[in-house]
């Protein structure tokens, strides 16, 4: 279990949270790799929800204005996004933001171009847990996975994962599916409850993880399909008890839906890196490169905190207090071996289809 010493900073990335405001930012010349171009377009293939929002708001009308060029978008999650990869080998989009359960099998299979940390000034400034598989992707955001319960039906937040297989939650749990990555954390989670291992062990004992997980399913779990359809199932009470990701859900939260993480959990809270990533032939590389760079300066890192509420690359932006109490202690953040993972993702895929497909 990788943990930080630090009791109010997350493991891997120790602070990868900030401050932020609403207000509209200014990231103009100071974080243009190169000259700005007066035309061009750049192809992104961003996550989803409102992680995806952030960007779309924030960083392409201020990219667009740097650049002079167009910014065309697409949203998409990482088993998706690989699969475009390889389907789209000779004429893929310049980026792709997806997390690093993908970046070590796409890094694997030729599908990426390594990130030229030169042509990319605020490189320099991510926390070194951000630069995934040998800087085959730049990391920006620790897109953490908690339990979220309905606060109108659970009245005390939840202390361990294994609640939710009490008897007492039957029929009022939804979990994600295997294409997600929280759905292959759902395995490891039911592995550490079925072994009584610590995570760092327990993760690789998938046989025993899944059989935990097939119980789930006797207990009335189903598995949503969509981050819209998950936050509706929580935030009506339909489902109280859902497995998600904060960075999609914490900007719901704060306008006042009756939603809170558990932060405390026994087992420990899902850390899961997303970065941006280069296909191996991106067309408009030197423009990827500039919407990199300023998906990492610290004006732009500080709205991961700020609009987000989720750790942040930037090695300055500090966690602000609504931060740290939407995560919890930060200290029982755990993190996947995904370059295990991703290689046993066939063979998790059909399991879970057997259970619940």
């Amino acid at each position: 279990m990788k943990t930080s010493p630090n009791p109010s900073l997350p493991a891997r990335g120790a602070g990868r949270r900030a401050i932020l405001r609403s207000a509209p930012i200014a990231l103009a010349a100071p974080w243009v790799a190169r000259p700005a171009r007066a035309s061009g377009e750049l192809n992104v293939v961003l996550n989803q929800g409102l992680l995806a929002k952030l960007w779309i708001d924030e960083l392409n009308p201020a990219f667009e204005k740097a650049t002079g060029a167009k910014v065309n978008v697409q949203q998409s999650v990482t088993a998706n996004m690989l699969a475009m990869l390889k389907t789209q080998r000779d004429n893929p989009p310049d980026l792709m933001q997806f997390s690093e359960a993908g970046v070590f099998q796409a890094a694997k299979e030729g599908l990426l171009r390594q990130i030229n940390s030169r042509n990319i000034p605020n490189f320099a400034t991510i926390r070194p847990s951000f630069r995934l598989a040998g800087d085959w992707s730049a990391g920006v955001i620790d897109a953490v996975n908690t339990l979220f319960y309905n606060t109108n039906a659970i009245k005390t937040r939840p202390a361990s994962w294994g609640e939710m297989w009490d008897k007492a939650n039957e029929r009022k749990i939804a979990i994600p599916p295997i294409t997600w990555n929280s759905g292959v954390r759902m395995v490891t989670t039911a592995a550490q409850l079925a072994t009584g291992k610590p995570f760092k062990e327990a993760q690789y004992d998938l046989d025993a993880g899944m059989r935990h997980l097939a119980r789930l399913k006797q207990n009335g779990a189903i598995a949503f399909t969509g981050a819209p359809q998950a936050i509706q199932m929580l935030q009506s009470g339909q489902t109280p008890l859902v497995p998600f990701y904060g960075a999609f859900i914490n900007p719901v939260i704060e306008k006042g839906a009756p939603i809170a993480p558990a932060t405390t959990l026994a087992e420990g809270l899902h850390g899961e890196v997303v970065g941006l990533n280069m296909p191996v032939n991106a067309k408009n590389v030197e423009l990827a490169e500039t919407y990199i760079n300023m998906s990492l300066s610290r004006e732009f890192q500080q709205k991961i905190d700020s609009v987000l509420r989720s750790p942040s690359a930037h090695r300055d932006v500090s966690p602000s207090p609504k931060t740290m109490e939407m995560l919890g202690p930060g200290n029982n953040i755990v993190y996947a071996d995904w370059k295990f993972l991703s290689e046993n993702r066939p063979k998790l895929t059909e399991m879970w289809n057997n259970v619940f497909g």
